[in-house]
């Protein structure tokens, strides 16, 4: 797994004062996943979360559920990867703001 191809393959940044920043495409091999979230909040340090989904509770709060279960090693390279790219400037020339 360790050598296993990791790249950014498209970025869409959102503008706008909300945490979430960007989601970003990664290739993983032959495979690529789409829809990381990049959240950033002030003063705390950049995350970057697998792909999710909502959905609402049984009170009808929204809640997130992750997509994907990945091993801890692949998942850290991939939250690398995604760190090191220049994730604050759209790669695919998409800036999209969500409502």
């Amino acid at each position: 797994m360790n050598d296993t191809e990791i790249r950014v393959v498209k970025i869409t940044r959102l503008v706008g004062d909300r945490p979430l920043k960007a989601f970003v495409d990664v290739q993983v091999g032959n495979w690529v996943i789409r829809d990381w979230r990049v959240i950033q909040k002030p003063g705390e340090p950049t995350e970057v979360l697998t792909p999710q989904t909502s959905y609402r509770d049984v009170v009808g709060n929204v809640r997130y559920r992750s997509l994907l279960s990945i091993p801890a090693e692949l998942n850290q390279r991939i939250r690398v990867e995604i760190l090191s790219s220049d994730w604050r400037k759209e790669k695919d020339g998409g800036q999209h703001k969500l409502l």
